[in-house]
């Protein structure tokens, strides 16, 4: 069962930034994701990882010069047309940026701010 928007802890936002997915023994998958939050993003892949399968994720923001985001995750779901990876470590320049990305194209950045003060970096207070 999906868990409704509400539900949630971090809003979805659908920005369509450049991701590549890591694993150790698979060459990376290069995407754009489909939505992002502070808790993972879902891409469009018909490349398919097994569940809990560890990976390093590179949300790469800009063209010439860009800006890396890297997080550690897991693969929380694989389908033949989307992969969807949970961020489980971020380093805090990492979560730093992640913040402003979302501040900047949330429609609401008064919810994503509050989001943010009820959590401890990417866990609830």
């Amino acid at each position: 069962m999906q868990k409704s928007e509400k539900s949630r802890e971090f809003t979805r936002l659908s920005i369509p930034v450049k991701i590549e997915v890591k694993t150790h023994d698979s060459e990376p998958i290069a995407a754009t994701a489909l939505n992002i939050s502070m808790s993972g993003v879902l891409l469009r892949s018909d490349r398919k990882l097994a569940t809990d399968t560890p990976c390093e994720i590179h949300i790469i923001l800009g063209e010439n010069d860009p800006l890396v985001i890297v997080s550690h995750g897991k693969v929380l779901r694989s389908t033949q047309n989307e992969l969807a990876v949970g961020f489980t470590e971020m380093d805090l320049n990492g979560f730093s940026h992640m913040k402003n990305l979302l501040l900047y194209n949330a429609p609401d950045a008064n919810q994503i701010d509050e989001e943010f003060s009820s959590h401890i970096g990417l866990h609830k207070k």
